[in-house]
């Protein structure tokens, strides 16, 4: 959903002004109607055009072009914080990306402070407010590239900020941070984290099981090592070299229990991975699926 689209049906919303569910769905079906059909009449605002010259950014047809176009149009609206991570992600060196991406985030959040998003009626709510959305994706940026660096502790801290600003977790940080604390060796906040969070899927039961796996309790170890192996086969077949590629499951996404879930943890997990040079002798040695 972008911005003007956003707009426009806040916009349609707000006039049909529904009474219930029942009509609230009505007018969304009519909306899109007339969305399709060019019908509704709306005047773009500063931050509509600076999408719209983001849009422009994304589809150059240089690297120069495109970061040129995006800074246009951070300068026409800085609202549209958005031109900062793209910007920061066509930005090679390290040092200059974490620096536009730093202060990018400090004036972010002064504006969203300003405009009273960091109150208690909205924080918890992030990702349910179109406004607030473009900086949990910077907050989230900013992660990657703590854990680029081996800046662990940093991650884990923004991660606990992110999950304090968007409790719903639509953007799966829990995962993260799960696998920091598997990393770092932190029962007490893993299991806290899991309370809260309680999925029987890989990227929650990994962790577990590399924590206690880490602290050589091999019965808790194997219990875990036993839940991943009954919610995915694949995640056996990996390390017996026997996994297939679902070529059904498009590129970049996952699938819970597919081969493609496991594929997908161990390339963006790899900051965990890599700690654990032995791992693969226990797990063939006490997966009952191995024997």
């Amino acid at each position: 959903m972008d911005n003007k689209f956003n707009n426009m049906l806040n916009d349609f919303m707000k006039e049909a002004n529904p009474k219930n569910e029942k009509e609230l769905n009505e007018k969304l079906q009519e909306f899109i109607k007339k969305y399709n059909n060019k019908e509704l009449e709306y005047e773009n605002t500063p931050l509509d055009d600076a999408y719209e010259l983001l849009e422009k950014a994304e589809n150059a047809k240089t690297k120069k072009e495109a970061i040129k176009l995006a800074k246009e149009a951070y300068k026409m609206c800085p609202e549209c914080f958005d031109a900062i991570l793209f910007q920061a992600d066509l930005e090679p060196n390290s040092i200059k990306r974490a620096k536009l991406l730093d202060e990018g985030l400090e004036a972010e959040r002064k504006r969203l402070e300003k405009e009273d998003y960091f109150t208690k009626d909205c924080i918890g709510n992030f990702y349910g407010i179109f406004e607030t959305r473009p900086y949990l994706r910077g907050l989230h940026f900013k992660i990657n590239e703590l854990l680029c660096g081996g800046k662990y502790k940093l991650a884990k801290d923004l991660c606990k900020e992110i999950l304090r600003l968007n409790n719903n977790d639509n953007m799966g940080i829990r995962y993260i941070l799960m696998a920091i604390y598997a990393l770092l060796e932190d029962e007490k906040e893993m299991l806290s984290l899991y309370k809260k969070y309680p999925e029987e899927n890989l990227e929650m039961l990994f962790p577990l099981f590399v924590l206690y796996y880490k602290a050589e309790n091999d019965k808790k170890a194997i219990e875990y090592l036993n839940k991943i192996n009954k919610i995915n086969p694949n995640f056996i077949k990996f390390f017996k070299g026997t996994i297939k590629e679902n070529k059904k499951v498009p590129e970049r996404y996952y699938s819970i229990g597919d081969a493609s879930e496991v594929l997908m943890y161990f390339q963006e997990y790899a900051f965990l991975i890599i700690t654990l040079p032995n791992i693969c002798d226990f797990i063939l040695d006490n997966s009952k699926s191995s024997k």
